[in-house]
């Protein structure tokens, strides 16, 4: 019997995490058939810097989860998550096609193909994602869902997420040189997003930030859709750098020290300058997310808040510093849709957790027998194809 089975693979600068992960009918929470974390080699701040050494790294993340899971692994939803995503916003103008004015789902589909950038302006970008944030029939009735509703003419305001080509191409074509075939791409940010937080704080309006080894993914969404993104070269083995140098002491020491406040001397001066060197890299950090916030609007306006998220979040009391900075709620996240006290909760986990959630949600996954190839490959292959260098 089919069955409803996806592949995550999420590959970052210090870890790669691979998941394999099934959605049944009557149940709401995902049901996690394995996992696996292994250390990274060969990226830098999200990019493929050395191929040579990522592509083993991934066949290992590969042959790992496949052992723990049971499952062949043939295809992957893989993250992006690095500086070279960004978003345009476009708008798009048709007259509605039917006779008595009534639009339909084609119609939502040609005004978002109408405000697609053209090549011209996306240059050496492709487009990632395509959401439609607002709809305006006739000028006048503004809507999320223009569906049924009878007029002339149908305007989308629509968010494009995009990348450059040549960073995710080479990204592409390592996992496809490690024997696997990429289903989808999908913003790290919005994988985070999707993870972390309710669907309250998803309508009402939230951010995420999920602190990786060497970059900071930012997310804003309301109205359940992504309103915008940002992903910073900046991220907690930063802070572990700068412990290292404040405190004289090895990486792996300072890592320790960042993630538990234990230090080597316990005396107050000690404390003071640990809490120094921790707070003034987590601001910048913040103020990164309220620079992006400012850009879109969104700066003191989200009462969902700000969920933080990967690795970064352990560091205590980084809850509050975001929420002084930001004048928002804050809160440190778990990955949401999991059994309870499940070890995946863990943020770290966020973007890999996000990505099944996502495909699970818009069924962008084949209900086919695993031994099958996929039809969703199938289709994407050319696009995907002209992506590699």
């Amino acid at each position: 019997m089919p069955r409803n089975i996806i592949h995550a693979i999420d590959i970052g600068s210090e870890n790669i995490k691979a998941v394999c992960i099934e959605k049944r009918p009557d149940d709401s929470a995902l049901r996690i058939l394995g996992a696996s974390l292994i250390a990274s080699a060969g990226m830098r701040r999200g990019s493929v810097i050395k191929s040579d050494q990522l592509v083993p790294k991934i066949k290992e993340a590969a042959s790992d989860l496949e052992r723990i899971s049971g499952i062949p692994l043939r295809h992957v939803f893989l993250t992006f998550g690095s500086p070279a995503l960004g978003f345009q916003k476009a708008r798009g103008r048709i007259a509605i096609s039917r006779a008595d004015g009534e639009i339909a789902p084609h119609d939502l589909d040609r005004a978002l193909k109408q405000a697609r950038p053209t090549s011209q302006v996306l240059a050496n970008r492709e487009v990632l994602e395509t959401f439609g944030l607002n709809y305006m029939v006739d000028s006048e009735i503004s809507t999320k869902d223009a569906i049924g509703i009878k007029g002339e003419n149908l305007e989308v305001e629509a968010l494009f997420v995009t990348a450059l080509r040549k960073p995710l191409g080479a990204l592409i074509e390592c996992v496809e040189s490690a024997g696997l075939a990429v289903d989808d791409v999908i913003p790290a940010p919005l994988a985070s997003n999707r993870s972390l937080l309710t669907l309250k704080q998803r309508e009402v309006g939230a951010v995420t930030a999920d602190i990786g080894a060497e970059t900071l993914s930012v997310a804003v969404i309301e109205e359940n859709t992504p309103y915008s993104l940002a992903v910073f070269p900046i991220g907690s083995e930063h802070i572990t750098m700068d412990i290292a140098l404040g405190f004289q002491v090895s990486l792996p020491e300072a890592e320790k020290i960042k993630c538990s406040g234990a230090l080597p001397d316990d005396s107050q001066q000690a404390k003071k300058k640990f809490a120094s060197i921790v707070e003034a890299r987590l601001e910048d950090m913040f103020e990164l997310v309220e620079v992006h916030l400012k850009k879109v609007g969104r700066a003191g306006l989200l009462p969902g808040g700000i969920v933080i998220g990967g690795g970064g979040s352990r560091i205590p009391g980084i809850a509050e510093l975001a929420k002084s900075i930001l004048r928002l709620p804050a809160d440190t996240g778990k990955c949401l849709d999991l059994e309870d006290n499940h070890k995946l909760k863990d943020p770290i986990w966020a973007a890999a957790i996000g990505v099944a959630r996502l495909a699970f949600d818009e069924e962008r996954f084949d209900r086919v027998n695993l031994k099958k190839p996929s039809v969703i490959s199938q289709k994407v292959t050319s696009w995907l194809r002209s992506l590699i260098p």
